[in-house]
């Protein structure tokens, strides 16, 4: 395939990425079921290779593709704290906090327990199994993921489909890049299958809800890819790190109270005047960007 003949901004490169990104996923995350060791260290490395691939195809396209001041941009952009800022990092941390308690407590109406699992006892006691659960979600959202989602793929939709197109186009995708995980034992979307079909169908719509949540942290943040990484990270502590520790009905409440915060969020987002203003300012700045970079490419 080459690579160099053409603007490094393409259409072209875009569904190259999605289609090199999915099946990469869907590869990683079948072996291990197809050979039988699921359950074995093996099998579950082969299988967390599967969460690499946007990260693995992003950062091949990044490398390949990019002038040098564009890769430049995506470094600071991917590595800066300062760029991220504290505003929103706590914004986010309150966010899901809220989701995963409002959880609990309804779980806790409904008499669901958390499978005698005292999380403040563990925090003072065993404060080494809460550091394991935010390094795997660190890994599995700000080095294996976003690099490729929101480092490489969200401003060529930004730019193609607007904020909520380009949003729902990438929640689209993400549900169908999540689809190895239907198949493979203690995966969230297995757990629910194993339940209800019906549950397990909605995992879609909340990644897609959740994707409009990454991104608005994205745009807030002067396209932050470690803000977005970092909001895409405290999701996964609470809403799959912590819950795959809880009965699969808690897991079940959970995703309606994320469906239904998302909802919310969402009618904001389509709402507020000063959000498109923001986005729209985005948008240029993505378009003034691509402009400067495509002239360094030619000369």
């Amino acid at each position: 395939m080459q690579l160099y003949n053409t603007p490094f901004n393409t259409n072209k490169h875009l569904i190259y990425f999605f289609t090199f990104t999915i099946l990469l996923n869907w590869i990683f995350s079948l072996i291990p079921v197809l050979l039988g060791i699921t359950n074995t260290i093996l099998g579950e490395i082969i299988f967390y290779l599967a969460y690499t691939s946007p990260a693995i195809v992003g950062l091949f396209f990044i490398s390949t593709i990019y002038p040098q001041n564009a890769k430049q941009d995506f470094i600071y952009r991917y590595l800066s704290f300062k760029k991220m800022g504290i505003k929103w990092s706590l914004l986010t941390i309150l966010f899901f906090s809220l989701t995963f308690i409002i959880s609990l407590i309804i779980g806790n109406y409904f008499n669901v327990k958390t499978s005698g699992i005292d999380w403040g006892y563990i925090a003072i006691f065993r404060p080494s199994q809460i550091t394991y659960m935010l390094f795997a979600s660190f890994i599995l959202s700000i080095l294996s993921q976003e690099a490729g989602w929101r480092g490489y793929a969200i401003d060529k939709l930004l730019v193609r489909f607007g904020f909520i197109g380009s949003s729902m186009i990438l929640g689209l995708i993400c549900g169908i890049w999540y689809l190895g995980s239907y198949f493979t034992p203690n995966q969230m979307p297995y757990n629910l299958a194993q339940y209800s079909l019906f549950d397990a169908f909605l995992f879609i719509p909340s990644i897609i809800l959740l994707n409009f949540i990454i991104n608005f942290v994205y745009i807030n943040t002067n396209r932050s890819i470690l803000a977005a990484g970092f909001t895409h990270m405290i999701h996964n502590f609470f809403n799959v790190q912590l819950l795959l520790h809880c009965p699969i009905k808690l897991c079940i409440i959970a995703q309606y109270v994320q469906i239904i915060f998302g909802l919310i969020f969402l009618t904001y987002m389509i709402s507020s005047n000063k959000f498109k203003q923001k986005v729209n300012s985005e948008i240029e700045q993505i378009k003034l960007d691509d402009f400067e970079f495509e002239l360094d490419w030619q000369f």
